[in-house]
C-alpha cells in the first residue's frame, strides 16, 4: 500500500499549490478550532470549495479541529463540527478527549485522527486512541523510528517528516499559556522556544553560549531518508506547513512526492532541490528525534527564523550605498539581510559599475542602497529568491485518468460512458443519429473531439467506440457529450453522503462519591518535604520518586505514586495507587490499581471529565488553563449531565511544569562537555525581561522547564462549587517552608468550610 503524503494548506493559494504538485491528502484549519489560529485558515464555504476541489483530483482532506474546547465553547464546536462533515470533509484531526466522544457519539460514521497534541508517544497511548474510535494517530514528535517500528499497535500512524520542529513533547507545552496568556493547545502559540534567554546557574553566573536562542530546534528535513522511513511501514507522512506560504508548500509537496513515487530505487534529492528548500525558509534542517539527533545538531541557536543562503561581503559603506561582493547571483526583488546587524530589506535598485542592473552575477561586487545598517566585514543573506518564486508557479495541472466508451448507432440516442479508476461512470444522452449524406463520421473524428478534455482535470487514457460505418455526428453534439459526460463525473466525484446524526442521550457515569470533608493533598519531591507533611496533609501524599513510595506506602497508607508521562514503555503496575499523567496511563492501570488523573490529561470542559472517569478516574485535577468561571461552567454541566457535583482536585499552590523536552538544555547550549553538570549544579534560563526558568535534567536527560514564579489559588471559590480535593505542590522548599505553606492552606480550607 502506498504511503500517503499528507500537505498543510493555510490558505487556499496553498491548497490548490498542494493539490497540483502531489499530495495524496491536505489538511486545513477552519477560522476557529484549529492549532494554527495565525493562519489564513478557510471560512465553511471556502472549506466546502476546497473539499470540492481536492475530491475533483482524489485528493481527500483532512480538517484540524485539535484544539481543547472550553465549556460554553461545545455547543459552537459540534456545530462547526457537523457543517465541516456536511461539506464532506474526510477526517477530522482532534485533541481534545472530550469532544472526540461527543463527535464520536453524535456523528457515529465519522472518521478522527488524534493529534500529535494527544501526545501520542507509545502503545498504550495509542490503545487509547483505539478505544475513543480513532482511526489514526500522528505520533508524537520526540519518537525515533526504532521506538516506531517497535509499535504493535495497529492503529494508522502517521509521522512528521519536514517542517518546524517543537522542542517540547508533544501537547505538554503550557509555557505560551502560562506564561504569555496565548495557548499552544488552543492555537495561539507565541512561541515561547524561539526567544532569546541566558544560561544562569544558582549563584548567578551566565554561562556563554553559541546563541541565545537556547530553546529554538532546527527544522525536520528528512528528505535524504526517506527510503528507512517507507521500509518502516508508517501510513502517512506528514509534512509542516499551514504557515508557510503557497510556494514553499508546493515545492517541499513536490519533493517528497517525487522520493515517494521512486521508491524503492535508491532515492536520493536532487542539489537543485535541496537548494531551493534553503532559499525558500530553513533555520537548518535536523533529522531530529527520529533519528536520535542530540545537543547542539538538533538546535538553531543564532536564529529562530529563515536563515537565508549565503550572498555576500559587505567590502564598504558610505555616502549612502553599500558594497556587496557577491557569492550568488542577485536579482531585483530579492530579499537581503545583513547576519550581524540583523537587519534587511527588499533589492529595489542594484548598481553595477555606477549604473542600475537588473541583476548581477557570483564574484562581482554591486552596490545598493543603504537602507539597513550593517559595517564591513558583515556577511549578507539572501531570504527571498524572485526568480524562484516565478518558477514555482503552477505549470501543469494535474489530470485524473479516465476511460471513454461511446455507442453510436442510426436511429438510436448518442450514448458516452466516461469512467475513472473508482468506479464512478457519467453517462451523457445525446440526439438520435443519423446516416451520413456526405462524408461518414470516422472512428478518429470521435476520437478527437471525445478527447479534447483540457478544460477539465481529465486526461483520456482509453477510448472504446461502438458505431456505425455510415453514420454523422456533428462536432457540436460531440462537443456537448463530452462536457456533459464530464461534468456527470465532477458532481459523481465530488457527491457527499447524507449526515448519519445520532441524536441519542449521552450516557450518565457515576463515581463512588466518599469525601465530603475537604481534604489537602501535597505532591512531594523529596524525602525532606516527606517527612516534613506526612503527618500534616489530611488527604494523599504524591511522589513521582519510587524510592518514597515503596519505602513508605506499607506505614503511609495516603501515598500515591505518580507515573512518568514521558516513559516510553510504562511500568507494569498492580495493586498500587496512581496518580496518572498521561492518556496511556487510563489505558492500561484503571482494571488493576487505584487510578486518579493529573491535569497533564486535559479537562477544559464536562464531556472530557466524563470520558476519564468513564475510563476510570477517580478524580481529575483540574488544568492551569482554566478560570475560575470555566471551571464554574464545567462543573454546572457536569453536574446537569451525571447528576453529581464533578469529581475534581483544584490546585491551590504550584510552580508548574511549563514544558518537557528529550532534549537536553545544558547539553544542547553548551556542548558535550556539560554532560553531567546538571548533577553538580542548578540551572534556569533567564529571558529578556530578568525572569529566570528553572531547568531540572532529570535521570533519563530530558529536560524540565518550570515557571518563573508561582502559582497561588484560594480555596474558597473552589469550595463554593463543591470541589473538597486541593492540592499544594512543593517545588524546592525545605522543611520549614514545607510545613508552612500546608499549615497555611488547611487554615484556609477549614476556615472556608466552616
Amino acid at each position: 500500500m502506498k504511503t500517503e503524503l499528507l500537505a498543510p494548506a493555510g490558505g487556499m493559494q496553498s491548497f490548490v499549490q498542494a493539490v497540483q504538485n502531489g499530495a495524496d491528502a491536505v489538511y486545513l484549519g477552519g477560522k476557529s478550532f484549529g492549532a494554527r489560529a495565525f493562519a489564513n485558515n478557510f471560512s465553511l464555504s471556502e472549506v466546502k470549495a476546497a473539499i470540492d476541489y481536492a475530491h475533483t483530483y482524489g485528493v481527500l482532506v483532512y480538517v484540524a479541529v485539535n484544539t481543547l474546547v472550553f465549556e460554553d465553547e461545545t455547543a459552537q464546536f459540534l456545530e462547526h463540527v457537523k457543517h465541516v462533515l456536511q461539506a464532506g470533509a474526510d477526517a477530522l484531526i482532534m485533541q481534545d478527549v472530550g469532544m472526540i466522544a461527543a463527535v464520536r457519539q453524535r456523528y457515529p460514521d465519522v472518521v478522527i485522527h488524534a493529534s500529535t497534541q494527544m501526545h501520542n508517544h507509545n502503545d498504550d497511548a495509542l490503545g487509547f486512541a483505539v478505544r475513543l474510535g480513532i482511526k489514526r494517530a500522528v505520533l508524537a514528535r520526540e519518537m525515533s523510528l526504532a521506538q516506531i517500528k517497535q509499535l504493535k499497535s495497529d492503529i494508522e500512524k502517521e509521522v512528521f517528516i519536514h517542517g518546524a520542529l517543537c522542542i517540547a513533547y508533544s501537547g505538554q507545552c503550557l509555557f505560551s499559556a502560562l506564561t504569555n496568556g496565548r495557548s499552544g493547545n488552543r492555537g495561539t502559540c507565541a512561541q515561547s522556544c524561539r526567544m532569546r534567554y541566558k544560561l544562569i546557574d544558582e549563584l548567578g553566573k551566565d554561562y556563554q553560549t553559541d546563541g541565545e536562542y537556547l530553546l529554538s530546534p532546527k527544522d525536520i528535513g528528512l528528505f535524504e531518508s526517506i527510503n528507512e522511513l517507507l521500509e518502516a511501514g508508517i501510513g502517512c507522512f506528514k509534512l509542516e506547513g499551514r504557515m508557510k506560504s503557497p510556494e514553499y508548500v508546493g515545492l517541499v509537496t513536490k519533493i517528497y512526492a517525487k522520493l515517494i513515487e521512486d521508491y524503492p530505487k535508491q532515492i536520493k534529492i536532487s542539489e537543485e532541490d535541496k537548494a531551493d528548500l534553503l532559499k525558500l525558509f530553513n533555520r537548518g534542517y535536523s533529522k531530529a528525534h527520529l533519528f536520535n539527533t542530540k545537543g547542539e545538531a538538533l538546535m538553531s541557536k543564532d536564529r529562530p527564523n529563515h536563515r537565508g543562503t549565503p550572498l555576500g561581503e559587505v567590502v564598504s559603506v558610505g555616502r549612502g550605498r553599500i558594497a556587496l561582493r557577491l557569492s550568488a547571483p542577485l536579482s531585483q526583488g530579492d530579499g537581503i539581510k545583513f547576519e550581524q546587524s540583523d537587519d534587511g530589506f527588499i533589492c529595489n535598485k542594484i548598481y553595477k559599475n555606477a549604473l542600475l542592473t537588473a541583476s548581477a552575477d557570483k564574484g562581482e561586487t554591486v552596490e545598493l542602497d543603504a537602507k539597513a545598517s550593517t559595517a564591513v566585514g558583515d556577511t549578507a543573506v539572501k531570504t527571498s529568491d524572485v526568480k524562484l518564486m516565478k518558477t514555482l508557479k503552477i505549470k501543469e495541472m494535474r489530470q485524473v485518468p479516465v476511460s471513454g466508451r461511446i455507442y453510436a448507432r442510426i436511429g438510436e440516442p448518442l450514448r458516452f460512458v466516461l469512467s475513472d479508476a473508482e468506479g464512478y461512470e457519467a453517462v451523457a444522452l445525446g440526439e438520435q443519429a443519423a446516416p451520413s449524406r456526405t462524408r461518414p463520421t470516422t472512428t478518429d473524428d470521435i476520437k478527437i473531439s471525445i478527447s479534447k478534455l483540457g478544460d477539465t482535470p481529465y486526461r483520456l487514457q482509453n477510448m472504446e467506440i461502438d458505431a456505425d460505418e455510415n453514420i454523422f455526428i456533428a462536432k457540436s453534439v460531440l462537443n456537448a457529450l463530452r462536457r456533459e459526460a464530464a461534468d456527470k463525473l465532477t458532481e459523481m466525484r465530488t457527491a457527499v453522503k447524507p449526515l448519519r446524526i445520532d441524536d441519542e442521550a449521552v450516557s450518565v457515569v457515576c463515581y463512588k462519591n466518599t469525601t465530603k470533608a475537604p481534604a489537602l493533598h501535597v505532591l512531594v519531591r523529596n524525602m525532606t518535604q516527606f517527612n516534613a507533611v506526612k503527618d500534616m496533609a489530611t488527604g494523599e501524599i504524591y511522589s513521582q520518586d519510587e524510592q518514597i513510595y515503596f519505602n513508605n506506602k506499607a506505614a503511609y497508607q495516603n501515598l500515591r505514586l505518580k507515573t512518568d508521562r514521558l516513559a516510553e514503555i510504562p511500568e507494569a503496575y498492580e495493586d498500587e495507587r496512581l496518580l496518572v499523567t498521561d492518556h496511556g496511563g487510563l489505558n492500561i492501570y484503571p482494571h488493576s490499581n487505584d487510578v486518579i488523573v493529573d491535569h497533564t490529561v486535559y479537562a477544559l470542559n464536562s464531556q472530557a471529565l466524563s470520558a476519564f472517569v468513564s475510563f476510570g478516574a477517580g478524580r481529575v485535577a483540574l488544568s492551569p488553563e482554566l478560570s475560575a468561571e470555566q471551571t464554574a461552567q464545567m462543573m454546572a454541566a457536569y453536574k446537569e449531565r451525571n447528576g453529581q457535583i464533578a469529581p475534581v482536585e483544584a490546585v491551590l499552590w504550584a510552580r508548574h511544569e511549563l514544558m518537557a523536552m528529550r532534549h537536553c538544555v545544558l547539553l544542547g547550549a553548551l556542548g558535550k562537555s556539560a554532560c553531567g553538570l546538571c548533577k553538580k549544579k542548578n540551572f534556569s534560563l533567564q529571558d529578556i525581561k530578568g525572569k529566570r526558568f528553572p531547568v531540572i535534567v532529570d535521570a533519563n536527560c530530558r529536560s524540565h522547564i518550570y515557571h518563573s514564579q508561582i502559582s497561588e489559588a484560594s480555596a474558597g471559590d473552589y469550595l463554593a462549587l463543591g470541589v473538597r480535593h486541593f492540592r499544594v505542590e512543593l517545588f524546592d522548599e525545605d522543611a520549614v517552608q514545607s510545613k508552612t505553606l500546608v499549615e497555611r492552606y488547611l487554615r484556609e480550607i477549614n476556615k472556608q468550610d466552616e
